[in-house]
């Protein structure tokens, strides 16, 4: 005997129906009734805003100098120039701590045969030309002369103090360049007896690389990480037999941290971008600088409670007029990068030194920003994405905080500026516009 079950499922939703009809009623008779109620009537779903700045948005906010690290630059920068009065030189060292003393027999099982005499030593490094081929002129507007110095110091690996010292003794070697010949691959003479001697004695050389000029100058040269090491050549001989010797840059540093073996060549500082004002954080410059921001909002607003439909963060750049150069159109951009450190990395640089690009975690709609760092302006950076990448972590997994960072880092004068907690008005200070929508009982957003 068949019997129907559609009266049944008819009562049952009957039944369904005024449930949902005490659930409301029940709201629209006490709408301040309970922490339960506001969740369950159909208001909740309107989308609410709420601006934080200060320490209500952020606990940490700071300027971290030093990037990129010491022997990780993809190119070494040369410059000499003056920005807002003060003048900005870097060098290259190049370090060459294994040198090739023996003629290459190929009898293995020979005994070695050292070189007896050295000729024609040298050093040969290769201009980087710019991205934009018309800045040729700006970067390099008239003549340069390459210094070479002895740069090699009884001290630690990292004691670039020491190593920095001995730019103020005489050059080694020189060599006057054209300005429409600085480019490709430039060799410098060195003295002959000078390599010999470290040659014949088994000792390393480091050499110092700096430029002069009448102008403002600055150009990039190829390093070792970035695949274009510098090289030292000269003849060596045995008796009257002579092989050609090129050797990249190396070096036998001593180990441990920073990894010395990307010490083989690095960029120094001599004198570098003045410190920002107070009240204002940088990106850019030289040495390179990252903007280290770290969020304070509330975990009730991020974690569960609620939906965030939009998070902006409004920072307000002040205009840097500053250049190194007469290149003051729209080439550097302001790219935003997600912290990956947990929250117990206290250390500040480090923190800033461990990032990935929002696309690299998969979080969308964080643009590298184009802003014109000469420009006053008020900036919006869209970061919805990084916060609800941030819930899907939860609290204990990263630090929530992002760094800024110029693309040219390391390489590139001009450097962003915008006004930190410590802004002489309120209306200047870093602020998040959040809008979200309160949690819903029925399980909507």
């Amino acid at each position: 005997m068949l019997v129907s079950r559609k009266p049944g499922r008819a009562l049952l939703f009957v039944g369904a129906l005024i449930a949902v009809v005490t659930v409301f009623g029940a709201c629209q008779e006490n709408l301040a009734g309970g922490a339960a109620c506001p969740t369950l009537c159909p208001d909740t779903l309107t989308v609410k805003d709420v601006i934080l700045s200060g320490t209500d948005a952020f606990d940490t906010m700071a300027t971290v100098i030093g990037f990129p690290p010491l022997g990780t630059e993809q190119q070494l920068l040369l410059a000499n120039y003056t920005q807002g009065g003060s003048p900005v030189q870097t060098a290259a060292v190049l370090r060459f701590d294994s040198l090739i003393r023996n003629f290459p027999d190929t009898d293995t099982a020979a005994a070695p045969r050292p070189f007896t005499r050295v000729d024609s030593a040298g050093v040969r490094f290769t201009v980087i030309a710019p991205t934009d081929t018309t800045k040729d002129t700006i970067l390099v507007p008239d003549t340069v002369t390459f210094l070479v110095y002895d740069v090699d110091v009884n001290a630690p690996d990292a004691d670039t103090a020491s190593v920095h010292a001995q730019f103020n003794t005489a050059p080694i070697a020189s060599r006057r360049v054209p300005r429409d010949s600085v480019k490709g691959q430039i060799n410098i003479l060195l003295d002959t007896g000078f390599v010999a001697q470290h040659v014949r004695a088994g000792k390393r050389i480091r050499l110092g690389l700096r430029i002069q000029s009448a102008k403002p100058t600055q150009l990039n040269i190829g390093s070792s990480e970035g695949g274009l090491s510098s090289v030292i050549q000269y003849f060596g001989f045995v008796d009257t037999t002579r092989s050609f010797v090129q050797k990249s840059v190396n070096t036998t540093g001593s180990g441990g941290a920073p990894n010395f073996a990307s010490l083989a060549d690095f960029d120094l500082v001599l004198q570098g971008t003045p410190l920002p004002a107070a009240g204002i954080i940088a990106a850019g410059g030289i040495p390179g600088s990252r903007i280290y921001m770290r969020f304070s909002v509330p975990s009730a607003l991020i974690d569960s409670s609620a939906t965030i439909v939009r998070a902006n963060l409004i920072l307000h750049q002040v205009a840097n007029v500053d250049f190194g150069t007469a290149d003051t159109t729209d080439t550097i951009l302001l790219q935003p990068a997600v912290v990956q450190a947990s929250p117990s990395v206290t250390n500040i640089p480090i923190a800033a030194g461990l990032v990935e690009s929002p696309g690299g975690l998969g979080i969308t709609g964080v643009p590298t920003e184009n802003f014109h760092p000469n420009v006053s302006r008020p900036d919006t950076i869209p970061l919805v994405g990084v916060f609800t990448f941030w819930r899907k972590l939860g609290p204990l997994a990263t630090q929530r905080a992002i760094v800024f960072e110029s693309s040219g880092e390391g390489l590139e004068p001009r450097r962003y500026l915008f006004y930190s907690n410590s802004a002489p008005a309120d209306s200047l200070k870093p602020r998040i516009e959040i809008s979200f929508i309160p949690r819903s009982g029925f399980g909507l957003p």
